[in-house]
């Protein structure tokens, strides 16, 4: 009831998407995540925390995302064909201040020292098209760092200008503090023809043929610490390269290639973009995976993706989308115009 009542408070004032933020108890996760993810028209989205080495939390995420997989009709285009976990994800080491959905979350009363935390505002964009103009004038991993600086520098101070400015005009009304938060310099796929990462990526000299292959790991890497270190930007959330797998076009192209049966090194697999995830964010994302997916082995793929981000310190998630009836290398039909579709991931 209290959820329907906010979500016609939003749809009044015309915000179509909230994240509630991450579920800390397992008991919770099964229970109310679910809940949450269920009101229609598909407005809320939140996470839930696992932490490395968390059994239980991992566990209870795993059982979530199978819940939601198994909610909604086909009239119920919001949770239909398992789409449902688009708005929910496993997170680890997230942090307050990530403005990209579903782990988005704001301050909470144990992240400040104050009784009413700020209310804090960031910035998150989708700039695929822009990836691919900087790669391109890079060339070669070497010089990527020297043109980020320069040229992502000059495309972000104006967004950082008018959002202080924004941010300096309620303190000076007196009405309330707001805080700004920064900008998440992630690179971020959208589903324009341009718009693919990874494409842009195989533009690099040093990337041996499609994405995936010998070179896509350092080019990651050197994305990653460029797009973490442009000088004059405040930073706030993943601040890393995105590889969503349905909302990157060419990504779901290479996905598809597991398709055809074939061993070609340059299929996409859980595996690959768990080691590329080592050196980058923001995880395993947007990945579709069988059906009959066992609780054990997603909830151990969640604690894969938690290692790696306790291990170095860096926010990661796992947002895999169980597929009802589905088998590995069956093509999704998912009807969404926040995704593609490509075929089903064996979970590895």
């Amino acid at each position: 009831e209290r959820l329907q009542k906010l979500n016609n408070i939003l749809s009044q004032h015309d915000i179509g998407f909230l994240s509630l933020g991450p579920s800390t108890c397992p008991r919770h996760t099964t229970s109310i995540c679910p809940k949450i993810v269920s009101i229609a028209p598909g407005r809320f989205s939140c996470s839930a925390n696992v932490d490395a080495c968390d059994v239980e939390s991992a566990r209870a995420a795993a059982k979530c995302v199978q819940i939601i997989s198994t909610l909604g009709t086909d009239d119920e285009s919001h949770l239909a064909g398992g789409l449902g976990n688009f708005r929910f994800c496993a997170a680890s080491c997230v942090a307050s201040g990530v403005p990209f959905f579903p782990a988005a979350r704001g301050a909470s009363l144990t992240d400040t020292d104050t009784i009413f935390p700020k209310i804090g505002f960031g910035i998150g964009l989708e700039n695929g098209e822009f990836a691919l103009n900087l790669l391109k004038e890079a060339k070669s991993i070497y010089a990527i760092n020297t043109v980020f600086a320069t040229r992502m520098k000059e495309e972000l101070l104006p967004i950082q200008d008018v959002c202080s400015k924004l941010a300096s005009e309620f303190d000076e009304h007196k009405k309330f503090s707001v805080e700004y938060l920064g900008i998440d310099t992630s690179f971020n796929p959208s589903l324009d023809k341009s718009g693919s990462i990874a494409a842009a990526i195989e533009n690099l000299e040093e990337v041996r043929g499609d994405f995936g292959q010998c070179g896509s790991l350092s080019a990651a890497a050197a994305i990653t610490t460029s797009l973490q270190s442009i000088p004059g930007i405040v930073k706030t959330g993943y601040c890393g390269l995105m590889l969503p797998v349905l909302e990157d076009r060419r990504l779901a192209e290479l996905g598809m290639k597991s398709n055809d049966g074939s061993s070609s090194s340059s299929n996409l697999s859980m595996q690959k973009l768990l080691y590329i995830s080592s050196v980058c964010g923001v995880g395993i994302d947007t990945v579709p995976i069988p059906g009959n997916v066992l609780e054990d082995d997603l909830s151990s793929l969640m604690l894969d993706v938690a290692a790696l981000a306790g291990r170095w310190a860096k926010p990661l998630s796992c947002r895999v989308f169980p597929v009802p009836g589905s088998r590995a290398g069956d093509k999704t039909t998912f009807d969404s115009p926040y995704m593609c579709n490509s075929c089903v991931f064996e979970v590895e």
